[in-house]
């Protein structure tokens, strides 16, 4: 591990550790998340990852325990244990029957992950370099300077989750995975050229295109999720860095009016990304960021959708010292109001990637239910706004692996990108509402990340058939490709508006 990276804050350590295993890069999620225990051995979520990341059954067994005894009720934790001493039968690891609450209860404990690697013990004084002799931790970061919150820290998170565990016609089934598998994110792409496909230049699409295109762009150093955010026409025109280079982030979505723009935005002080609320036209002050800070420990935030009739902005998280990652939805409308953070799901899996449909009444969504126990199932969610049920929209197992839907704008269809089982690039599929998923586009290379354009007859959609990471729109009626970048940097397509 670099410098660099050690000196890092240790929730983005965290975070690119938890990044690293989700990419199957474990040896580097292995180097983060040792690097995070090492300087908080009461981090859950840190042993919790660091068992995802190892390969030895011993060493995800210590990692399990050590997560047992900083939490004795973590359920997930516990169910992979067992699964483990299933597989490789041993001596029990005990169990803790409270949650130490001062350093002394720890005094002597060893915390390890395995001959040859991070041996741990934790001592109270080290301990103490974190806490007082009360036993509080120190409070959390505040927002940077000049940042108006447009959500209060001492708001409350709403839980207007339904009354489940699993979604429903969803069967638990034991996972013979004992770690803590990956989420299903679309893959990040990198610097590095593709040099495993036959590289084609497409045409420039037609000027008389509609809208506009937000894309991250550019080179990113050491940080995948980190690029400045740009707005281009969808004939690969008028391209506008939006974002100063201090203001780099990812996942970029436009206002339905196109006014505004929200993005994850890349926050050094606070050692993790908040979600950004920016005037597209720069006629305006920024209208602020959302953070959430000592009454709701949300982080990883992700993915924001913006809802057509622009009351509300989708996204996912984790809440503190939870291990899944969750759907929300906080108001732009009213984000002062006593229910403008809402909680909308209940599962033990992890969500991702939701999607607003045209009429805001349902939200079309990634679950990912690997953390319940489901071997590998992913599917697409549907979320309804009126009473909060969820349903399924697909129910083909592990056959494919979904990620970034997006809804037509008739409501009719949703696009999004998937990896067959045994395969190895990811393809764009369709299918109605209620129907069945059909390949769309395929390549030798990943096609990621479909959007609708606003009026329906063209999707935008990122790939690195070209060898590098480009920006394509697709023509539904003549299956007809266009090449919109081909830039030497990254470009990353997320959102089509007008």
């Amino acid at each position: 591990m670099s410098r660099i990276d050690s000196d890092l804050p240790i929730e983005q350590l965290l975070k690119r550790g938890q990044e690293a295993v989700r990419a199957g890069d474990k040896a580097a999620g292995r180097a983060l998340l040792e690097k995070v225990v090492t300087r908080d051995q009461n981090s859950e979520l840190g042993w919790f990852w660091l068992a995802a990341a190892v390969s030895d059954l011993n060493e995800k067994r210590t990692c399990l325990g050590n997560v047992l005894v900083i939490n004795p009720n973590n359920e997930r934790a516990r169910n992979l244990l067992s699964q483990i001493n299933e597989m490789q039968p041993t001596a029990p690891v005990p169990e803790a029957t409270a949650a130490p609450t001062h350093s002394a209860s720890r005094r002597g404990m060893i915390l390890g992950v395995g001959a040859g690697a991070l041996i741990l013990v934790v001592l109270a004084a080290a301990l103490l370099l974190r806490r007082g002799d009360d036993g509080d931790t120190q409070p959390p970061p505040q927002p940077e300077t000049g940042i108006s919150a447009r959500i209060t820290p001492a708001a409350a998170v709403q839980d207007t989750r339904p009354t489940r565990t699993l979604p429903p016609g969803v069967t638990l089934t034991p996972s013979r995975t004992p770690s803590p598998p990956p989420p299903t994110w679309t893959p990040k792409p990198t610097n590095t050229p593709n040099t495993n496909v036959q590289a084609t230049v497409f045409p420039p699409p037609p000027a008389d295109l509609p809208g506009q295109i937000i894309m991250r762009s550019g080179q990113f150093l050491g940080d995948p999720d980190n690029q400045s955010i740009v707005l281009i026409k969808p004939d690969g025109s008028n391209q506008r860095n939006l974002t100063p280079d201090n203001a780099r982030g990812h996942t970029p979505v436009l206002s339905p009016d196109s006014t505004l723009f929200a993005y994850m935005k890349d926050s050094p002080s606070l050692g993790q990304f908040i979600l950004q609320i920016d005037n597209l036209q720069n006629t305006a002050p920024v209208s602020g960021s959302l953070y959430w800070g000592t009454a709701n420990p949300l982080f990883n935030v992700d993915m924001p959708a913006w809802s057509p009739d622009g009351g509300w902005i989708a996204f996912v998280a984790q809440i503190g010292g939870s291990t899944s990652v969750d759907l929300y939805r906080v108001s732009v409308a009213s984000p002062g109001s006593a229910d403008a953070l809402q909680h909308l799901t209940a599962d033990s899996a992890v969500e991702s990637w939701p999607a607003w449909s045209p009429d805001s009444q349902q939200i079309v969504f990634v679950s990912d239910g690997s953390q319940a126990g489901l071997d590998g199932t992913t599917e697409l969610l549907l979320y309804h706004a009126a009473d909060g049920q969820i349903t399924n929209l697909t129910t083909n197992g592990a056959a494919l692996s979904e990620s970034a839907p997006d809804w037509s704008p008739d409501g009719q269809r949703i696009v999004f990108d998937a990896l067959e089982t045994g395969g190895s690039q990811r393809d764009i599929y369709w299918m109605t509402v209620g129907g069945t998923p059909e390949k769309l586009i395929e390549s030798d290379a990943d096609d990621v990340q479909p959007r609708f354009s606003p009026e329906g007859r063209y999707i935008v959609f990122s790939s690195d058939r070209s060898g590098n990471w480009d920006v394509y729109v697709y023509e539904i009626a003549t299956r007809t490709f266009y090449q919109v970048t081909s830039s030497t940097g990254i470009d990353v397509a997320n959102d089509w508006g007008w």
